[in-house]
């Protein structure tokens, strides 16, 4: 490589601005040609330089290339000079980026891309409101500068011991940046005359494809469909989804292919080298675009892949996209939902986005080879809902029927419907809820057998409460606001059967049940064989005399009669066994209500939850 064996004489950083009368003005600019660099860091058109016309054009008798242009552009002004047309990475250039680095430097490489030759500290060289003017000067011994119109000192001057021949020149931005040239502007000389230099632009060699890519798009309007009343085949696969039970939101990610037939985009192979396919950029030519009827916002699908367009020679179109729809998804029926083993069926609404005079859609099956080619590439996603899925098209009669008070007299193509039934795999939220639940529900239905009157059972009562509002302050910010979880009845339920046998327990306890277990109605339910039997009390001992319950149970078997008196007043044993009472009965009868109470409580209510 040529370049490769040169070395720098010397590198003149001009940081120094003169003032001077320069001035590029409107009238200069309009005798300049212009480009536009829309693509990003590609060198797409070369511009031929006509040596004739330059040789009386330049200001200086020792200077073999001179060129005066004008950009406009936030950063990254890309100049190119070659000796070829469309060079590459090891063909000798000179390769001038204005503004690099976020409009901070100026550089000056030998080759594509790399080999910085010189180099400048230029901060806010360019400028995305007005064009700044620039020349480049070659001369007969290989002195490079660029700079400034109007400065004394170039920016960047770089002495090329084995100069290239200057036949081409190109241009380019960055990515994301576009940039406006102008080049061909007049060369101020001596004396004072404004001359324009005329560089022809490089036709560019097409293959087959090219013309013929060339041929369809010529004269052609994107944004026309291609006929009136037309048929678009649609095919859509749903990739993940995602559903917010707060704001009743669905976000579906999905696969769509449409299919088209366009009769003004079909060629006859045998003409163009037996070229079947093309493919074209996305508005390039017209494509049916989509929207979501029932969707959270107004606007067109966008792809998250900018696929290309598959047209064959028989005027067929294809485009695979890939998207991500949010809709909307209320159940007005059910307000108790089965949260967190709930279940919705959602329905999204695919519809055109312009207003054509008909669009006949028809379903395109799954199974197709049209649907099997994307697959492959489309990525299934499982998440928390197992999902399934049902389409159909509704034709334009029947949506206005349904719609009637819309004015749809000039909308009449048909809509993509498409039924999500979606189901939670709920195993986690299982063990996280309903284990507490059981536990708690076991723990209080065998309290019921514990010891009875005392102040143990209280305290647990208590702990229960405290346990289950923890559990409902924190599921509260996991359930939908706008129903009432079954799982959130269970465990109200629970907590009002732990507070009422609190409730009751407190007050079997106070000395006024106790009162109340002497009186007449209390003592005869005690005494009765019905209420003994049913709740499996044990049998009373026949006593001679005796005036409350509590006098046969303190009695022994060996004992006499006499030695109990009117008062039940008993004499001092010293026992083991537990001393019987009313309230001690009554509790008892109590607890083994209650137990069967809740038993059947919890269990039909579990049951109806699942």
């Amino acid at each position: 490589m040529k370049c490769a064996s040169l070395f720098c004489v010397w590198i003149i950083i001009g940081f120094v601005r003169t003032d001077s009368n320069f001035t590029f003005t409107y009238d200069m600019a309009k005798q300049c040609k212009e480009h536009v660099s829309q693509h990003g860091y590609s060198y797409d058109t070369f511009y031929r330089v006509d040596y004739e016309d330059r040789k009386d054009l330049r200001s200086d008798p020792s200077i073999v290339f001179e060129m005066h242009l004008a950009i406009l552009a936030a950063s990254n002004g890309h100049i190119l000079l070659s000796s070829v047309s469309r060079p590459d990475a090891s063909d000798p250039v000179y390769e001038i980026v204005v503004g690099g680095g976020a409009n901070k430097f100026t550089e000056l490489r030998g080759n594509l891309k790399r080999n910085a030759r010189a180099s400048a500290k230029t901060v806010g060289i360019l400028s995305p409101v007005n064009f700044r003017a620039f020349y480049i000067k070659i001369t007969e011994d290989g002195l490079i500068e660029f700079g400034r119109e109007g400065d004394i000192l170039p920016i960047i001057s770089y002495q090329d011991m084995d100069p290239i021949s200057v036949r081409y020149f190109s241009f380019a931005s960055w990515n994301g940046v576009e940039a406006k040239f102008l080049y061909d502007c007049p060369i101020p000389l001596a004396n004072g005359s404004d001359v324009t230099p005329n560089s022809q632009t490089v036709e560019k060699t097409l293959s087959s494809s090219e013309v013929l890519k060339r041929t369809l798009l010529f004269n052609r309007d994107p944004n026309l469909p291609p006929e009136s009343k037309f048929t678009v085949n649609m095919g859509v696969i749903v990739t993940s989804i995602t559903y917010d039970a707060f704001e009743s939101k669905l976000s579906t990610g999905v696969s769509i292919v449409r299919k088209w037939t366009d009769n003004s985009m079909a060629w006859n192979p045998s003409k163009f080298n037996g070229t079947t396919y093309l493919t074209f950029r996305q508005g390039q030519i017209w494509t049916p675009t989509l929207s979501v009827f029932n969707s959270d916002t107004v606007s067109m699908l966008d792809s998250k892949n900018p696929e290309l367009i598959t047209v064959v020679n028989s005027g067929e179109a294809t485009l695979h996209m890939q998207t991500t729809i949010q809709s909307w998804c209320f159940d007005y029926v059910n307000t108790i939902t089965k949260w967190p083993r709930d279940e919705y069926v959602c329905t999204i609404i695919i519809e055109p986005w312009e207003l054509q005079d008909q669009i006949l859609l028809k379903q395109l099956d799954p199974s197709s080879d049209a649907m099997k080619g994307f697959t492959v590439i489309d990525e299934v996603i499982q998440n928390a809902w197992d999902v399934t899925t049902s389409q159909r098209v509704v034709n334009s009669t029947f949506w206005n029927d349904l719609y009637a008070l819309n004015d749809n007299s000039t909308v009449m193509y048909d809509r993509f419907v498409m039924t999500v039934g979606l189901k939670r795999r709920a195993t986690a939220y299982n063990i996280v809820f309903y284990t507490p639940l059981l536990v708690l529900v076991t723990f209080v239905l065998l309290s019921f057998w514990s010891d009875r009157l005392n102040m143990k059972r209280v305290w647990f009562y208590g702990c229960c409460t405290v346990v289950i509002c923890m559990g409902l302050c924190n599921i509260d910010f996991l359930v939908p606001s706008h129903s009432i979880p079954s799982v959130m009845i269970l465990y109200v339920t629970v907590l009002g059967g732990v507070l009422l046998a609190l409730l009751i327990h407190v007050v079997m306890m106070t000395s006024l049940a106790a009162k109340l277990c002497k009186t007449t109605f209390i003592q005869n339910q005690l005494t009765s064989q019905w209420f003994r039997t049913l709740f499996c009390l044990p049998p009373l001992k026949v006593c001679q005399i005796y005036e409350t319950v509590d006098e046969c149970y303190g009695r022994q078997e060996d004992e006499e009669p006499s030695v109990l008196t009117r008062s039940g007043a008993v004499e001092e044993m010293q026992s083991d066994n537990t001393e019987y009472s009313e309230s001690m009965e009554l509790a008892e009868a109590i607890d083994k209500l209650m137990f069967v109470v809740y038993s059947v409580t919890f269990a039909v209510m579990l049951a109806l939850h699942f």
